[in-house]
């Protein structure tokens, strides 16, 4: 089944339905479960723009820069806060046990409700801390019990934990339509003990925090191994071939009846999009973060950026459109490569800021202004005008992660070796060589140096995944990380053809004879980043409709109130 569009009865109204129906009528419960996925299911394909993922496409759209990176967050930014749809999963909960229905399908229905309460409250607990556990359907009137106090984040993180291990008890082994089982559970189970153990939280470095994640995300991967998952060989087709045995939490997707069609039209070039364009512009600051194939850093000081492309590892030719970049689109196939660089009107050499790119076909505004576009995740064989049909699914968990989040608890409880272990196999299926060393370009030892790896490797492995922003917070590095670009400004590349007109590229052409013909400099974007205090970013503000609710509301003590998100 498709999980939030397929079954007719998914459109039922399911206030409507009568206890009875959710007690007796196993296909209504299921309906009702599949309501939980569609509320709380992650599926954000542009998710750049908050980090130093992806810069600002352009001058028209520069107030869209976040307000967590221009100096404009307040505690009303981030608001989310989805009680309502809590209430929903306490109600099922509330009753399942008494349903008269298969015990196999109650079981699994539970552990996933379960899951998804968990879920959701671990969705507010990463951002604000500690919040108000409801685990009762409580009536709205009852103003008593839905007006409660924050609870300590110790307090959520367990009730967090305990619902999960709930979960890991009921639901399948192993799902092929994408339900949550045993695999996502405790993979999720991983990915909430690793935060807790990250500095957002754990401000002495209780090694105690790190010893549960470490074995959480060691327990998952020795049960995703035994149910056949493991790396997908092929990390430029992970997304495409849909529900390969990377894939342990997903979002499908389907066309007609479920597109993601919005997302792929923004990612693509104006040329090769519709209605809209400019979501997730890499940045040059992520493009140089990817290892050359033999492990060893780019760096731009030392190398030609017009030959940045040259001997890379595979996840930069899977995720990165650059200039001269080998067809990745259904129109470009057979025909010509990816072109970003700018010309005159003449088609003449490019002169300033007016040079037209050669995918122009409208205003020079819409086009990247970093020269590079989002190659990863796209649907490659729609067109233009198909671009609605998307149907590339959301991947929320997949197995490197799991392995990625395992290496980083291994490293901090010193088991070093096993986290180096965890990176090679990473940096392995990325096609970079083992070296003389066997180390893949790691020469980190010490934990600081294994620590700083794991961040550089999570940064291009998981890029435009959602991880960074989540990754920078939980670190505590969110603040120096852009205080730390150079004049404080995202940055990207001018590419501009020097050739004549006549000479332009045409159909398919190796970039590498021809990459003296371009002239490339670094700009940088149209607004500078801004940051506030580290404290601000490691947890939000209370929004103020939340605090008007209810006396008993504290607002987080980095936001001028009295609630210690640590405790």
């Amino acid at each position: 089944m498709m999980l939030a569009g397929c079954d007719p009865l998914d459109k039922t109204n399911l206030a409507a339905l009568a206890s009875e129906d959710l007690l007796t009528n196993p296909k209504v419960a299921e309906a009702y479960v599949n309501d939980m996925y569609t509320n709380f299911m992650p599926s954000s394909f542009a998710v750049g723009r908050r980090t130093d993922e992806t810069m600002v496409i352009n001058s028209e759209y520069a107030a869209g820069l976040s307000d967590y990176l221009k100096g404009t967050l307040t505690a009303d930014t981030y608001n989310d806060f989805p009680y309502d749809n809590i209430r929903k999963i306490n109600i099922f909960l509330a009753q399942v046990d008494n349903a008269t229905f298969d015990e196999a399908i109650k079981k699994s229905l539970k552990g996933q409700a379960l899951f998804w309460r968990a879920f959701a409250y671990f969705r507010m607990v990463k951002a604000y801390g500690g919040v108000e556990l409801i685990l009762k359907p409580e009536a709205p009137a009852n103003k008593d019990a839905i007006f409660v106090p924050r609870s300590k984040t110790s307090e959520c993180i367990t009730q967090i934990v305990k619902d999960l291990d709930e979960a890991i008890a009921l639901v399948d082994p192993l799902s092929t339509v994408g339900r949550i089982d045993k695999c996502a559970a405790m993979s999720f189970k991983g990915r909430v003990l690793l935060y807790w153990a990250s500095p957002q939280f754990n401000r002495t470095n209780d090694v105690a925090r790190w010893t549960a994640a470490y074995n959480a995300n060691k327990e998952a991967l020795t049960f995703l191994d035994a149910q056949g998952k493991g790396l997908y060989a092929n990390y430029k087709e992970l997304w495409t071939d849909e529900m390969n045995k990377e894939v342990i939490m997903v979002k499908r997707f389907q066309y007609p009846g479920f597109a993601n069609g919005y997302s792929q039209a923004g990612m693509r070039p104006l040329l090769y999009a519709r209605g809209a364009v400019g979501d997730n512009i890499p940045s040059l600051e992520l493009v140089n973060a990817y290892p050359m194939k033999d492990g060893s850093k780019y760096n731009p000081a030392t190398m030609d950026y017009r030959t940045l492309h040259k001997d890379r590892d595979k996840r930069f030719y899977a995720s990165i459109a650059y200039n001269g970049a080998d067809p990745y689109l259904a129109e470009m196939f057979g025909k010509e490569n990816m072109w970003t660089y700018y010309y005159d009107s003449d088609g003449n050499p490019a002169t300033g800021i007016n040079g037209k790119e050669a995918r122009a076909d409208n205003s020079e505004n819409l086009f990247s202004h970093s020269s590079f576009y989002p190659a990863k995740m796209l649907d490659r064989n729609i067109t233009r005008t198909t671009v609605e049909d998307g149907q590339v699914d959301w991947i929320e968990i997949r197995y490197a992660e799991v392995l990625m989040n395992m290496a980083e608890a291994a490293n901090e409880v010193g088991k070093g070796e096993e986290a180096l272990a965890a990176m090679y196999k990473i940096r392995n299926r990325a096609g970079i060589e083992a070296g003389a060393k066997a180390n893949y370009g790691v020469a980190a030892v010490t934990v600081p140096e294994i620590r700083k790896a794991i961040m550089d490797e999570r940064f291009v492995e998981f890029a435009f995944e959602g991880q960074r922003f989540w990754d920078l917070r939980r670190w505590r590095v969110f603040t120096s990380t852009f205080n730390s670009f150079k004049d404080k400004y995202f940055h990207g590349l001018r590419v501009e053809w020097n050739g004549t007109a006549a000479d332009r590229p045409k159909g398919i052409v190796d970039i590498n004879t021809i990459a003296n013909k371009f002239t490339v400099t670094e700009v940088r974007d149209y607004q500078p980043v801004v940051m506030l205090d580290e404290e601000k970013y490691s947890f939000f503000g209370i929004p103020k409709t939340i605090l008007d609710r209810s006396s008993k509301i504290e607002q987080n003590k980095s936001w001028g109130g009295t609630f210690d998100p640590l405790q």
